[in-house]
């Protein structure tokens, strides 16, 4: 087991706590996967339940919410065959607390006593958390303006936040001038370790069988890339005959891995959006977030935030509060349906990846 460079030949081992290789580029974590449903230990309700797929093992895990088996929920929604993952549910109420414990837990136990993320928002209220529990000092550096629902929640878990003004990439630098403690999700090769675990829950409560489409808001791509290497890893180890078709969604303000899938090659100028959580201009893994979709059998798809705005009311009078962010994957569901590229008796999941809790000065305006 070892840390492998996305770029070049270098590799690093495994305890030593690096996020990024020395010529620049991200790292990927390199372990085989031996995983059956017979592995599964079946007195934790938790994601820590598929312990035999993680590199930590579960006694190394001090910090945890026992987070995960987020609820599936059928829901009758225009006319699909739909169920909702409800990330919503997550200890800090998104989808990056799957990451978030396996990366603070990993490097609290290497000795790393104080942690810094960059974050336009709920990673830094995951982080902040996790810090929390783990007895950590935490610096969040976010871009100034964001919802300050998710910023209240990162100073209430005892974090120091520093908004940043500029794009969501001068946040990354500011956060990562301070190299030895940085965390930062879309780096560290532990944090998509983690999201694997909502292929894994999927798997399961779906009668340890696949479902035909997945849905999911994509701006880093580490849901997407865990769900795809997830499911992957049920492929590998015959559990599972085929991958569920993967369908990633960006606001067309800022859809980078959208145009890089379907060859746009016109000159990008991100605006602004409602989906604020995918509102990254220059995601670092473009590249595998693309090959995999494609491998998949899914595609990147891009929704206007006109469609978001008609998509969230109708999830919220479902009863499902989400914020904007996640309503992108439900726009592009209704998209989808209209194409034909989703049958009416596809089996749909979409994952809830954010509480509308989240964003309640955005929503009350929208009100």
């Amino acid at each position: 087991m070892e840390f492998s460079c996305s770029a070049c030949q270098n590799t690093y081992d495994f305890n030593l706590p690096k996020w990024r290789c020395d010529c620049g580029a991200y790292l990927k974590l390199e372990y085989d996967v031996a995983f059956k449903k017979e592995d599964i230990v079946s007195h934790r309700y938790s994601m820590w339940r598929y312990e035999k797929a993680y590199p930590l093992p579960f006694d190394e895990i001090s910090a945890t919410f026992d987070e995960g088996l987020t609820p599936l929920v059928k829901l009758d929604w225009n006319g699909l065959n739909l169920h909702v993952k409800m990330d919503t549910m997550m200890p800090s109420a998104s989808f990056k607390d799957r990451g978030m414990v396996m990366t603070v837990n990993y490097l609290k136990n290497r000795g790393v006593t104080h942690m810094t993320e960059d974050s336009s928002g709920n990673a830094a209220s995951s982080i902040a958390s996790y810090c929390g529990l783990a007895g950590v000092s935490c610096t969040v550096y976010v871009p100034a303006g964001n919802s300050s629902g998710k910023i209240l929640q990162t100073k209430a878990y005892g974090a120091s936040v520093h908004p940043i003004s500029g794009s969501r990439e001068d946040v990354e630098v500011a956060a990562q001038e301070h190299d030895t403690s940085y965390a930062g999700h879309n780096w560290h090769p532990m944090f998509e370790v983690g999201c694997k675990s909502v292929a894994y829950e999927i798997w399961e409560q779906n009668g340890f069988d696949v479902p035909d489409v997945v849905l999911a808001p994509c701006g880093g791509g580490a849901l997407v890339l865990g769900l795809y290497k997830g499911f992957r890893d049920l492929l590998n180890n015959r559990q599972i005959t085929k991958l569920p078709r993967i369908y990633g969604v960006q606001p067309e303000a800022c859809n980078p891995i959208y145009r890089a899938f379907h060859g746009i090659e016109e000159e990008f100028i991100p605006g602004s959006t409602i989906a604020e959580g995918t509102s990254i201009a220059q995601p670092i893994k473009l590249k595998e977030i693309v090959a995999a979709v494609r491998a998949s059998g899914g595609q990147m798809v891009s929704v206007t935030d006109e469609q978001i705005l008609a998509a969230l009311p109708q999830v919220w009078h479902k009863g499902i509060y989400i914020e904007p962010t996640s309503a992108t994957a439900f726009a592009a569901a209704i998209k989808l349906k209209e194409a034909g590229e989703i049958a009416a008796d596809d089996k749909v999941v979409i994952v809830a990846s954010g509480n509308g809790l989240k964003a309640t000065d955005t929503i009350k305006k929208l009100l």
